[in-house]
């Protein structure tokens, strides 16, 4: 399959990855991070922020199989598959978020709930669209 059609069928379930950890998982607590909205503003807004996340969700994922059609041949898990997309995924995210999220976990107290819910759901999306592409991309 075409690396490109693959990364946004990455794109696409890292989304809804995405929005299943933030809108079921991780809804205890987090009130004191948002920005307070009406029941207007909230639907005036809605719309607009889930395009932009969407968006952002397929540049990440077409990212993802570009680096990951130049990079695989170095991967452990030799010849592809689900395996080595989650391996590449994994990799990404242990190197670059959960570092950043460990590292302002120190520093910043009042936001440490708010760190330690980047730090899993990143690896959810990571990982969700790190399986997709190690499939797709051949």
């Amino acid at each position: 399959m075409n690396w490109i059609l693959a990364g946004a069928i990455a794109g696409v379930g890292a989304f809804l990855a995405d929005w299943v950890m933030w809108g079921k998982v991780f809804t205890k607590g987090m009130e004191g991070y948002i920005t307070p909205m009406g029941p207007d503003q909230m639907k005036k807004m809605m719309g607009p922020m889930m395009v932009k996340s969407l968006v952002l969700a397929l540049v990440f994922g077409v990212l993802l199989a570009l680096f990951y059609r130049r990079l695989g041949g170095g991967l452990w898990v030799t010849g592809g598959g689900a395996l080595a997309g989650m391996e590449f995924a994994t990799m990404l995210w242990l190197s670059t978020i959960a570092m950043q999220t460990l590292g302002n976990g120190i520093w910043y107290d009042k936001v440490r709930r708010l760190n330690n819910a980047t730090f899993w759901s990143w690896l959810v999306r990571m990982n969700v669209a790190g399986l997709l592409v190690g499939i797709l991309v051949k």
